[in-house]
């Protein structure tokens, strides 16, 4: 874990997005932690979209009390995604 001034990453970004390959960068704004910047692969994207929608957890909080459900296959082909 690192952590960086935000300054600091601002006037040097390129270098903390590649340092962010190896390890997490805690960027702190007057000494508090106020973001991170993390590595994220293409095939990540999806599921850090997923797991930070309310929408999509209301979603499945629902599907759990239904009977019956749908395949993830057919939620997509029903959504267009």
């Amino acid at each position: 874990m690192k952590v960086a001034p935000m300054a600091d990453v601002r006037n040097n970004f390129a270098k903390y997005l590649h340092e962010s390959e190896r390890e997490p960068i805690f960027i702190t704004k007057n000494g508090k932690i106020a973001a991170v910047i993390e590595f994220m692969e293409d095939a990540d994207i999806e599921d850090f979209l997923l797991e930070r929608s309310d929408r999509f957890r209301n979603m499945l909080k629902k599907a759990k009390h239904e009977e019956g459900g749908m395949s993830l296959s057919a939620y997509r082909k029903s959504r267009r995604i």
